[in-house]
Protein backbone atom coordinates (compact mmCIF):
# COMPACT_ATOMS: atom_id res chain seq x y z
CA UNK A 1 0.00 0.00 0.00
CA UNK A 2 1.54 3.44 -0.76
CA UNK A 3 2.42 5.81 1.65
CA UNK A 4 -0.76 8.66 1.23
CA UNK A 5 0.38 11.89 3.18
CA UNK A 6 -1.38 15.34 2.33
CA UNK A 7 1.27 17.31 0.40
CA UNK A 8 1.74 20.74 0.27
CA UNK A 9 3.56 21.75 -3.07
CA UNK A 10 5.32 25.26 -2.79
CA UNK A 11 7.27 26.74 -6.07
CA UNK A 12 8.96 29.51 -3.97
CA UNK A 13 9.83 32.92 -4.98
CA UNK A 14 8.35 36.73 -4.52
CA UNK A 15 5.50 35.31 -6.21
CA UNK A 16 4.87 31.49 -4.95
CA UNK A 17 2.92 28.95 -6.69
CA UNK A 18 1.01 26.43 -4.07
CA UNK A 19 -0.87 23.04 -4.28
CA UNK A 20 -2.08 20.73 -1.61
CA UNK A 21 -3.85 17.41 -1.87
CA UNK A 22 -3.65 14.11 -1.19
CA UNK A 23 -1.85 11.56 -3.66
CA UNK A 24 -5.02 10.41 -4.76
CA UNK A 25 -6.79 13.00 -5.21
CA UNK A 26 -7.67 13.96 -8.85
CA UNK A 27 -7.62 17.51 -8.43
CA UNK A 28 -5.34 18.97 -5.51
CA UNK A 29 -6.35 22.48 -4.60
CA UNK A 30 -3.92 25.42 -5.85
CA UNK A 31 -2.54 29.30 -6.02
CA UNK A 32 -0.49 31.28 -5.74
CA UNK A 33 0.16 34.13 -3.03
CA UNK A 34 2.52 36.98 -3.18
CA UNK A 35 4.86 37.22 0.30
CA UNK A 36 5.28 41.63 -0.18
CA UNK A 37 3.86 43.85 -2.27
CA UNK A 38 6.63 44.27 -5.32
CA UNK A 39 9.58 45.83 -4.69
CA UNK A 40 9.35 45.43 -0.60
CA UNK A 41 12.24 44.74 1.27
CA UNK A 42 13.92 41.11 1.57
CA UNK A 43 12.91 40.97 5.39
CA UNK A 44 9.31 41.90 4.29
CA UNK A 45 8.91 38.78 1.62
CA UNK A 46 10.37 36.65 4.58
CA UNK A 47 7.93 37.65 7.37
CA UNK A 48 5.09 37.75 4.84
CA UNK A 49 6.10 33.68 3.64
CA UNK A 50 6.65 32.81 7.77
CA UNK A 51 3.44 34.34 8.23
CA UNK A 52 1.62 32.70 5.39
CA UNK A 53 2.91 29.65 5.98
CA UNK A 54 1.89 29.72 9.47
CA UNK A 55 -1.63 30.23 8.50
CA UNK A 56 -1.80 27.98 5.76
CA UNK A 57 -0.58 25.01 7.72
CA UNK A 58 -3.27 26.02 11.00
CA UNK A 59 -5.89 25.94 8.31
CA UNK A 60 -5.00 23.17 6.64
CA UNK A 61 -3.99 20.90 9.62
CA UNK A 62 -3.82 17.42 7.86
CA UNK A 63 -0.85 18.08 5.86
CA UNK A 64 2.19 16.17 6.28
CA UNK A 65 4.66 16.81 3.79
CA UNK A 66 6.35 19.64 2.45
CA UNK A 67 7.93 19.86 -0.38
CA UNK A 68 9.85 22.95 -2.13
CA UNK A 69 11.51 23.51 -5.27
CA UNK A 70 15.07 23.87 -5.51
CA UNK A 71 16.69 26.92 -6.19
CA UNK A 72 18.65 26.65 -9.48
CA UNK A 73 22.15 27.36 -9.95
CA UNK A 74 22.49 30.60 -10.93
CA UNK A 75 24.93 29.16 -14.09
CA UNK A 76 21.03 27.69 -15.00
CA UNK A 77 19.02 31.08 -14.62
CA UNK A 78 20.35 32.25 -17.96
CA UNK A 79 20.75 35.94 -16.63
CA UNK A 80 16.64 36.35 -14.70
CA UNK A 81 19.15 36.26 -11.68
CA UNK A 82 21.29 38.88 -9.32
CA UNK A 83 22.55 38.31 -5.74
CA UNK A 84 19.72 40.35 -4.62
CA UNK A 85 17.31 37.16 -6.25
CA UNK A 86 19.32 34.47 -4.92
CA UNK A 87 19.43 35.75 -1.36
CA UNK A 88 15.50 35.92 -1.75
CA UNK A 89 15.24 32.44 -3.20
CA UNK A 90 17.24 30.38 -0.67
CA UNK A 91 15.84 32.56 2.34
CA UNK A 92 12.81 31.85 1.35
CA UNK A 93 13.73 27.56 1.52
CA UNK A 94 15.39 28.27 4.35
CA UNK A 95 12.39 29.78 6.08
CA UNK A 96 10.07 27.31 5.04
CA UNK A 97 12.20 24.01 5.64
CA UNK A 98 13.14 25.46 9.25
CA UNK A 99 9.58 26.28 10.08
CA UNK A 100 8.07 22.83 9.09
CA UNK A 101 11.15 20.67 10.37
CA UNK A 102 10.73 22.39 13.47
CA UNK A 103 6.67 21.11 13.54
CA UNK A 104 7.50 17.59 12.58
CA UNK A 105 6.56 17.30 8.91
CA UNK A 106 8.24 15.31 6.31
CA UNK A 107 9.92 18.45 4.66
CA UNK A 108 11.79 17.55 1.37
CA UNK A 109 12.88 19.24 -1.64
CA UNK A 110 12.63 18.43 -5.37
CA UNK A 111 15.35 19.73 -8.26
CA UNK A 112 13.58 21.52 -11.06
CA UNK A 113 14.88 18.98 -13.52
CA UNK A 114 13.66 15.87 -12.07
CA UNK A 115 9.89 17.56 -11.75
CA UNK A 116 10.62 18.71 -15.72
CA UNK A 117 11.21 15.37 -16.71
CA UNK A 118 8.33 13.62 -14.68
CA UNK A 119 5.77 15.99 -15.82
CA UNK A 120 6.53 17.39 -18.85
CA UNK A 121 8.70 14.72 -20.53
CA UNK A 122 11.88 16.62 -20.86
CA UNK A 123 14.38 19.11 -19.26
CA UNK A 124 15.41 20.46 -22.07
CA UNK A 125 13.13 22.85 -23.07
CA UNK A 126 13.72 26.90 -22.15
CA UNK A 127 11.94 28.59 -19.36
CA UNK A 128 9.15 30.25 -21.33
CA UNK A 129 8.36 27.30 -23.10
CA UNK A 130 8.90 24.59 -19.90
CA UNK A 131 6.42 27.46 -18.21
CA UNK A 132 3.52 26.52 -21.05
CA UNK A 133 4.11 23.29 -21.72
CA UNK A 134 3.65 22.53 -17.58
CA UNK A 135 0.32 24.72 -17.80
CA UNK A 136 -1.05 22.96 -20.65
CA UNK A 137 -0.36 19.52 -18.93
CA UNK A 138 -2.34 21.01 -16.14
CA UNK A 139 -5.52 21.62 -18.21
CA UNK A 140 -5.13 17.71 -19.65
CA UNK A 141 -5.67 17.03 -16.28
CA UNK A 142 -8.65 18.84 -15.55
CA UNK A 143 -6.60 21.30 -13.22
CA UNK A 144 -7.03 25.31 -13.83
CA UNK A 145 -4.18 26.95 -12.23
CA UNK A 146 -4.49 30.56 -11.86
CA UNK A 147 -0.78 31.08 -13.11
CA UNK A 148 2.60 29.80 -14.03
CA UNK A 149 3.19 29.68 -10.40
CA UNK A 150 0.54 27.25 -9.54
CA UNK A 151 0.89 25.45 -12.70
CA UNK A 152 4.58 24.89 -11.68
CA UNK A 153 3.10 23.85 -7.78
CA UNK A 154 1.02 21.29 -9.35
CA UNK A 155 3.52 19.65 -11.43
CA UNK A 156 6.01 19.51 -8.21
CA UNK A 157 3.03 18.14 -6.14
CA UNK A 158 2.05 15.86 -9.14
CA UNK A 159 5.58 14.64 -8.94
CA UNK A 160 5.93 14.19 -5.15
CA UNK A 161 2.94 12.25 -5.32
CA UNK A 162 4.10 9.71 -8.22
CA UNK A 163 7.39 9.47 -5.82
CA UNK A 164 4.81 7.85 -2.87
CA UNK A 165 2.29 6.54 -5.01
CA UNK A 166 3.96 4.70 -8.19
CA UNK A 167 0.58 4.34 -9.92
CA UNK A 168 0.68 8.13 -10.62
CA UNK A 169 4.15 7.63 -12.59
CA UNK A 170 3.85 6.58 -16.06
CA UNK A 171 7.47 7.13 -16.81
CA UNK A 172 8.82 3.55 -16.77
CA UNK A 173 12.52 4.27 -18.22
CA UNK A 174 14.52 6.98 -20.28
CA UNK A 175 13.66 5.05 -23.36
CA UNK A 176 10.21 5.19 -22.63
CA UNK A 177 10.30 8.86 -21.30
CA UNK A 178 6.67 10.58 -21.92
CA UNK A 179 4.43 13.48 -20.62
CA UNK A 180 2.30 12.45 -18.29
CA UNK A 181 -0.51 14.50 -19.79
Amino acid sequence: MPHNPRILALDLASKTGWAVGYPADEKPRSGSVRFAREGAAMGAVFAGCRQWLNDFLATENDVKLVVFEAPMVPQHMAGRTSAEIIRVLIGLCAIVEELTHARGYDVREARVSDVRNHFIGSNRHKRKEAKSLTAEACYRLGWRPTDDNAADALALWHYQAAILNPDLAVQTSPLFRRRIA
